[in-house]
């Protein structure tokens, strides 16, 4: 008994816990939303904009991840995208599967417009050329600035983490409930099964 009180307390604490942070979740969307676009719009938040033809130098860190975006309908190919040291040496860069091809980044408005076209790397930290032989307009982006600074943010952490934990209680709270009122339930019949047997042992003497 104490056990079966002890579990629907626990699941009372993680039904009100999930509640909380869903409502947190709720709260703060709005602000994180808005903060998260802030900080991922393309046009705002770029290393260079480079238009047909044209070439622009960058410092770039050994530890970082560059990708280069191109607006969607506007596409460059990765081979239209070149990236050199002072040396002259080309750097090539990595190749992105259609998954990672869907990873697209917004604009000002939110809209996920900007479709990744090439990711590269360096093996030390300087200044590097990166030169556009598309037709088109392409953006360098520091992946890891970006990342660094929408996990920095309160408000979107917060938001992040009430979400990721506020729902999946929610579903083992679900689960608890079930548990416990088939057990419940469980009882009540084993209560009316008793009373007919003795209804029916009491007729038959």
């Amino acid at each position: 008994m104490a056990m079966k009180s002890g579990a629907k307390l626990w699941v009372k604490r993680l039904s009100g816990l999930s509640i909380i942070l869903i409502l947190v979740f709720v709260g703060t969307y709005g602000e994180s939303t808005d903060k998260i676009i802030q900080k991922m719009n393309v046009e705002e938040n770029n290393l260079l904009e480079l238009e047909s033809g044209e070439e622009g130098t960058a410092q770039l860190e050994k530890i970082r991840f560059y990708t280069v975006v191109s607006l969607e309908g506007n596409e460059i190919k990765e081979n239209e995208v070149k990236l050199f040291d002072q040396d002259g040496g080309e750097i090539i860069g990595t190749s992105l599967s259609s998954i990672e091809k869907m990873n697209k980044r917004p604009d000002s408005s939110g809209d996920l417009v900007f479709v990744p076209v090439i990711i590269f790397e360096v093996s030390g930290d300087a200044e590097y050329i990166f030169h556009n032989q598309g037709n088109n307009t392409l953006w360098v982006l520091d992946d890891l600035k970006i990342q660094s600074s929408l996990i920095s943010d309160e408000i979107i952490l917060i938001s992040m983490i009430s979400c990721c934990l506020g729902f999946p209680l929610g579903i083992i709270a679900l689960i608890g409930w079930f548990v416990v009122w088939r057990k419940k339930d469980k009882k009540s019949q084993k209560i009316i099964i008793r009373f007919f047997l003795n209804l029916l042992k009491h007729k038959l003497y």
